[in-house]
């Protein structure tokens, strides 16, 4: 639990202040440790994705700092109302069409969103909820924590969206090994610096690549 917590707290983390087109997708900046002929779909610094191409209805997401600038949702956006009438224009990526989503209910554990959504600030609401829904009219199930922020009243972002989900009546019994290779999503190191906001060093250190180090940077740049 605190590793998934550390990996989605990262997740929030990276992109903060990325633009949309920063995040295109066919980038792929993270890895993920998921089974042989799985299709992965990576959106730059705003995360990544992957499915079965055996079944379209079995998958991951990991995806921050959605619907920025033009691409706002309407004000007081709520975590369930992103999840029943946007969230399936999210997961629709490729070849898949998400259809017929509705909330379950929540999840026991609240932990991972109430955390994610005290990162986010005091505007942030987040919620673990489980839901069922149709990827190309396979029925699935998922379960995703979803954090969105209300601008003071005129519009609406997606902090944080992620989760699993598996052909319905298989996903209680598929869900920890998607959990798994959810704990396997890293940020790619070459694109950290892209990704994450540049560190200010302080005035004894010296500014390089990857860190602010005590000492010079070696010949490529980056920390000894």
């Amino acid at each position: 639990m605190k590793y998934l917590l550390l990996l989605m707290l990262l997740m929030a983390v990276v992109g903060t202040g990325i633009g949309v087109m920063d995040c295109p997708p066919g980038k792929i900046y993270y890895s993920i440790s998921v089974p042989e002929g799985w299709t992965v779909v990576g959106m730059g610094c705003c995360g990544i994705a992957a499915s079965d191409s055996t079944n379209p209805a079995r998958g991951i997401i990991a995806l921050n700092n959605l619907h920025q600038g033009i691409f706002m949702l309407p004000a007081h956006t709520t975590p369930e109302t992103y999840l029943e009438n946007y969230m399936p224009q999210d997961l629709s990526l490729g070849d898949s069409k998400v259809t017929d989503m509705r909330i379950i209910g929540y999840e026991d554990n609240q932990d991972l969103a109430n955390a994610l959504t005290s990162y986010a600030g005091s505007l942030a609401s987040g919620k673990s909820m489980r839901c069922s829904f149709a990827v190309n009219g396979i029925p699935a199930e998922g379960s995703f924590t979803i954090v969105t922020t209300d601008l003071m009243g005129y519009s609406s972002t997606v902090n944080f969206l992620g989760g699993v989900y598996a052909p319905e009546d298989q996903f209680d019994e598929e869900a920890p090994m998607l959990i798994d290779a959810f704990k396997s999503i890293q940020l790619i190191p070459s694109y950290r610096n892209i990704c994450t906001p540049s560190e200010t060093c302080l005035s004894w250190q010296y500014s390089c690549k990857d860190k602010c180090c005590s000492e010079p940077c070696n010949e490529y740049g980056n920390c000894d």
